[in-house]
Parts: structure tokens; sequence; C-alpha cells
């Protein structure tokens, strides 16, 4: 039995701790899973009882301490880190000092036997910027067990305005403040919208939303089926993505995605099932939605459900295969040079 530690530095709520449990529920067979939380200032627990170790906290200047004594404990047994969060969008908007950047980047992929790219385009960015040796890297898709919202009915449009939801983290890599003021471009007879969520930027969103009575916005969404059920479309304003799993609930649910046209989520749209606006434009946001308004909706939620279909598989495969390659293989025992002779002859 191969054992695969998966460590965590935050087990707060997000895409990483909503897909892995999914992940290693499936991921069996040879491997046995444990996931730890830990504190990364220089604390490592006293006993890595491992064959493989998986990092899926966000690497930086200040964890690097962490991760060179990660290395250094694991000698030779496999260290696998999962980049979920930086993306090209998130270099262009927060990254000052672009080579300094990179130099963290690759201080820290180079402790690794394998980078795990989580979209396409993330590994694409990755791989132009030479910070992983391109026979370090791996690129798997995320994805979840999106069976129970395969169940939401479809999409039912009834006249009046177009119904819009979306959801997550309260902060400014969402872009919720883009799309509530793209909402005072849209008339209340065209589209409503509903934002469900928890994060520091609460009291500023919904500062931006007053006198906007087609804009609710509320707290965490605990039952994503229910939300969706009550939504005719997914938009999804993101200022950058590595992947963006809201899409993929949304899509599984029947719900059509109006997502910006940035890193991960630019793979999982297509204009059967949905709609590309550039990111931090409201104005092109708002242009987008009223699209969205006058288009099928019912047609392209059909659509949409069926694009998620075999995904999580192609996940699961992914991984399987990467942990397979990487298992450390029990040295074969020496053949004698009588033997070797004796088999020649």
């Amino acid at each position: 039995m191969t054992r695969v530690l998966h460590l965590l530095d935050d087990a707060r709520l997000g895409g990483v701790t909503r897909g892995l449990p999914d992940h290693i529920r499936r991921l069996t067979g040879p491997f046995e899973h444990e996931i730890k939380v830990l504190d990364t200032a220089w604390r490592l627990p006293s006993r890595i009882d491992a064959d493989i170790v998986v990092v899926h906290f966000t690497v930086n200047w200040a964890k690097m301490p962490f991760m060179a004594l990660l290395r250094a404990r694991l000698g030779r047994r496999p260290m696998i880190i999962a980049e979920h969060s930086y993306t090209e969008a998130y270099e262009n908007l927060c990254v000052p000092h672009r080579g300094r950047f990179r130099t963290m980047l690759r201080w820290n992929f180079a402790l690794a036997d394998r980078v795990v790219a989580v979209s396409r385009a993330q590994a694409a960015w990755l791989g132009r910027t030479g910070v992983v040796p391109p026979d370090r890297l791996v690129a798997i898709p995320q994805a979840l067990d999106t069976a129970a919202l395969e169940s939401v009915p479809p999409v039912q449009r009834k006249p009046g305005p177009l119904r819009l939801g979306t959801y997550g983290r309260y902060v400014p890599q969402k872009g919720f403040d883009v799309l509530i003021h793209a909402m005072r471009l849209v008339p209340a007879s065209v589209a409503t919208l509903r934002i469900g969520g928890l994060g520091p930027d609460l009291e500023a969103l919904q500062t931006a939303a007053y006198g906007l009575p087609h804009v609710s916005i509320g707290g965490k969404v605990t039952d994503v089926g229910g939300f969706l059920r009550a939504v005719d479309a997914v938009v999804i304003p993101s200022r950058w993505e590595a992947y963006g799993l809201v899409s993929a609930e949304a899509r599984a649910a029947g719900r059509p995605v109006l997502a910006t046209r940035t890193d991960g989520l630019v793979e999982q749209i297509d204009p059967a099932w949905g709609l590309l606006c550039d990111p931090q434009d409201p104005v092109a946001l708002a242009r987008a939605i009223q699209v969205m308004a006058g288009s099928d909706v019912q047609a392209m939620g059909q659509k949409a459900r069926g694009s998620v279909v075999g995904a999580l598989d192609a996940t699961i495969a992914g991984w399987r295969a990467l942990l397979t390659d990487v298992t450390p293989r029990p040295p074969q025992p020496a053949t004698a040079p009588g033997a070797l002779f004796a088999r020649a002859s």
C-alpha cells in the first residue's frame, strides 16, 4: 500500500478543500490517503509517515524555509506541488516585481518531483515562464463530484427578467464589484442578480449595491443545488481563476455560464453553453448580460450539463497515473555474476 499525505495550511472553504475529498475517495486501490492541516511557520510534523507527499497550499517566500525542511525530511521520497493559485492573470494584476516573483516560484518548484497545474491555461503559463521544467510539469484540470447537481431540474425560463446567480469568496479576485457595477447598467426588467458567499469585502459590496433593488447579496451558500435551482444562468466575473469550480457546478446543474476571459475559465466555456467577456470591464459585462437575457438559456443549459460528463473520471485518471509514476519502486535484488553466466550459457 502506497501512503499519500496531502498537506494543507488552510481548511477554510475553497476549491481545494471542496475537491480534495472527492478525489481521494476515488484514488483508492494501491493508495492510502491522509490529509493534514498544519502551520508552515518553520514547523514540520514530528513524523512524516508517508511514501508520497502532495503540497496543496500556496507557496511564497515566507514558506520557503518550511518547504526546504520538508524536502530534507522526505529524502528520496517524492513530493508533488499542486499549484491551485498562481496564474498569468494573477501575475499581470498583482505582481509588481515579476523577476522576483518568478524566482520565488522557480526555487519552490525546484524542490518538487512534479508540479501539477489545475488547468491547461495555467500549465501553458508555467511552461512559458520557465519556472517549472517541462519534464516535471503535469496538467490535471480540476473536477468535483457533481452527481447531486445533475438532478437539479433544467432551466425553465419564465417571462420576466433573467435570473442570474453567482457565489464565492468576497475578495477582489472574484470581481463581484465589477459585476455590481455592470448591474447598474442593466435594467431590472432585463436581469436580476443574486450573490452568495462570505469574506472580507462583504460590506464594500453591500455599499456598492445600494439602490439596486434587482441585486441581492447573501451569506455563505451551503446548498449549492438549491441556489442553482433558483437561477437561470451563472455569471463568473473573476479577475483571475486557476480553474473555476463554480463553472463546473453550474454546468452540471444545467445552467449556462457567462464568464470572464481569463486563465482556466476560458477552456470551460463554449458558445453552445456560455459567453465570455473581458475581465474588469463592467460595460462589456453588462452588454454580455443583455445578450444572455435574449438567448435560449434552456437549450444552452442542456448542452452545459453534457459538457461535464466524464470530467471527474479524467481528473482521477490523471492523478492515478501521476501517483503511480512517482511511487517509489522497491529495490530489486542483485543478481549474482554466476547466475548471469549460467543464464547466458
